[in-house]
């Protein structure tokens, strides 16, 4: 349908989050940890605040102008409990399976927040690793339902990037049985496997793309750590610090008004509209809209969703005109 794609093309350039659905940032004057600036935030308002672009960061600086030399939290914190598996096919994973476990005692200590993949030793324990390091690897083979140790030493991301493109993709570890076959590949080198985890992270769930770190930050310790507003930049400290802290809350409600050139004159839009909404919500999925934001059309007093504009409407006189005096 040819009026359908112009139309979704016209409203994909037309409103871009978070234009569309800003933020509105609020100043809480109330020495709390973060776990607690986070419930406060998510009972009162939407949640902590978050920033996605430029525009955004400096409006929450002028939002805490008043408090720009304290230190604010905000919500970017590290989830050193994010774990998961590079291979995500579904109904791979039994019940706990996605869970499974084989912790080094002295392991899993998150040192400066920068250990977010996992070795297998040859003794069967699991240690988590700087990422860009080159070690060994295990891939798997859907195919053969097998485990492939492969002798080059890359990074974690090359290495599950080999495994990809040769077999399924880097080894998960479902069960003790499973470990027990991989750590027999082994002989006396540590091995990645695909456990790794995603590092700093919105509390929003907001994508993770600007970067507003201040110099040498992050440098986190042992604790979880969660990041501070402070002069426009960022700063991570312990969670467990209390300090005041920002809010934000989205637009509840937004009206927009658009406008659109029809090339197929036979396409009927109010027949279309279900299907042009449906468009609509999909690309703006694609920019991180909030899955409770709730897209409708607005419809007119005649009960009618688009209206035409004059010079449509012109236009069909006209053609109206010739016609009689044919």
């Amino acid at each position: 349908m040819e009026g359908t794609t112009c139309l979704f093309l016209l409203l994909s350039g037309l409103c871009f989050l978070p234009v569309c659905f800003p933020r509105r940032y609020i100043l809480v004057r109330e020495a709390l940890t973060w776990t607690e600036a986070q419930r406060y935030c998510r009972e009162k308002f939407t949640d902590l605040a978050s920033v996605s672009s430029q525009q955004e960061s400096d409006q929450l600086r002028e939002a805490t102008e008043e408090l720009d030399v304290g230190h604010l939290w905000i919500g970017l914190y590290d989830d050193i409990d994010s774990w998961r598996w590079s291979l995500e096919e579904e109904g791979y994973y039994g019940e706990g399976e996605a869970e499974f476990r084989k912790w080094h005692s002295k392991a899993y200590n998150n040192i400066r927040g920068t250990q977010t993949c996992v070795l297998i030793s040859q003794y069967g324990t699991w240690n988590d690793f700087i990422c860009t390091a080159s070690y060994q690897f295990v891939c798997y083979d859907d195919s053969s339902s097998s485990f492939i140790l492969v002798n080059e030493t890359k990074t974690w991301t090359e290495a599950q990037r080999y495994c990809r493109e040769r077999y399924t993709d880097l080894a998960s570890v479902r069960n003790q049985s499973e470990n027990d076959q991989i750590k027999g590949l082994l002989k006396n080198s540590n091995t990645w496997i695909g456990l790794h985890r995603d590092s700093w992270g919105w509390s929003d769930g907001s994508p993770y793309s600007l970067r507003k770190w201040a110099t040498n930050r992050p440098r986190s310790g042992f604790g979880t750590p969660c990041a501070l507003l402070h002069r426009g930049l960022w700063e991570d400290m312990n969670c467990d610090t209390e300090r005041y802290f920002v809010c934000q809350d989205l637009v509840k409600k937004r009206v927009l008004r658009v406008q659109v050139t029809r090339k197929d004159s036979t396409v009927n839009l109010e027949e279309a509209a279900a299907a042009l909404l449906w468009q609509l919500r999909e690309r703006l999925k694609e920019l991180s809209l909030r899955e409770d934001v709730k897209l409708t059309w607005r419809k007119q007093p005649d009960g009618k969703i688009f209206n035409l504009e004059k010079r449509e409407k012109k236009k069909k006189k006209k053609k109206k005109k010739k016609k009689e005096e044919e």
